[in-house]
């Protein structure tokens, strides 16, 4: 489909075509569910379920992304994670039932990047008092990725020391969310579009009472240094900077011979913090002779 071209019933009744003959879902096999109103067949789940939750998010929705940049090795407990639920719906009794209350798709993502220790995991198919407490919303979920990214503690290591999953992961990965290169987008619906509306909307679970949690997310995606690669590199640089100027302004003479709980665990931020500099200095490099590179090809 090309930018700009109407979304159309025929051009929907197309895209059905092409994901079949492509194969996107070969292998799976279909059961009755609630709206196969027509039959558990390939082509009905991909019309009526597929296009706009599984592929082609766009042609009926807006897109929310929150990138969160890890290290290698958290990629790999994340893959491990989701390769032991595959397992244990491939080759064990259990069958899996999706449900928006105690078991959905935001549950799965959560659960992964919580394998990762980027943040708690929470608890599916809990007894039903205590599920509530274990909700997973789609846009609530985008809103909390994207506040770790952008707005977490990364100057008290004191205060890291007492949350578990950030804790956990800066000794076990060296790594913080709150970071350079955690970025955010919108990708809006297609337009024009015939076959659904267009309104740009995110919905979030919230109290009616407060609705901080919808504008903390438009203040984020309005904000340059969350959505920009150089202005968050820049942000980032003054922050890492500000953060070792202070430890400098304050160190104490006799630091090397007084006792402290967190003696080990601030030798080890700071020089995570100057490691942080280092690598956003270079970012920043690479990032001018990319743009120097374009203007030269351009002025051709």
């Amino acid at each position: 489909m090309q930018f700009g071209e109407r979304l159309t019933q025929a051009l929907f009744d197309a895209t059905v075509r092409d994901t079949i003959e492509k194969g996107v879902y070969k292998g799976v096999q279909f059961h009755d569910y609630p709206s196969a109103d027509s039959g558990a067949g390939l082509e009905n789940f991909i019309a009526n379920e597929g296009i706009g939750t599984d592929l082609a998010l766009q042609f009926a929705r807006s897109v929310f992304c929150a990138r969160l940049p890890v290290t290698a090795r958290m990629v790999d407990e994340i893959i491990a994670f989701l390769n032991d639920k595959n397992r244990e719906y491939a080759e064990g009794e259990a069958d899996y039932n999706w449900s928006v209350w105690a078991d959905n798709c935001a549950h799965t993502l959560r659960n992964a990047l919580a394998a990762a220790n980027i943040w708690s995991p929470l608890s599916v198919r809990a007894i039903k008092f205590r599920q509530i407490f274990n909700l997973a919303v789609p846009a609530n979920e985008f809103v909390n990725l994207a506040m770790l990214g952008t707005s977490g503690n990364i100057s008290d290591y004191r205060e890291i020391q007492r949350d578990g999953p950030e804790r956990d992961a800066f000794h076990e990965f060296h790594w913080l969310p709150t970071r350079h290169g955690a970025l955010l987008k919108t990708l809006p619906i297609h337009e024009p579009n015939d076959l659904y509306d267009t309104a740009f909307r995110l919905f979030t679970l919230q109290s009616p009472f407060r609705m901080g949690k919808t504008q903390r997310a438009i203040d984020l995606l309005s904000d340059e240094r969350f959505v920009k690669l150089d202005a968050n590199l820049r942000y980032f640089r003054e922050r890492y900077y500000t953060i070792l100027a202070s430890h400098d302004e304050r160190r104490d003479m006799l630091a090397s011979v007084r006792g402290s709980p967190y003696r080990r665990v601030e030798r080890l931020f700071y020089e995570y913090v100057q490691t942080q500099r280092a690598e956003v200095g270079s970012m920043l490099g690479r990032l001018s002779d990319l743009e120097d590179e374009a203007a030269r090809r351009r002025s051709k």
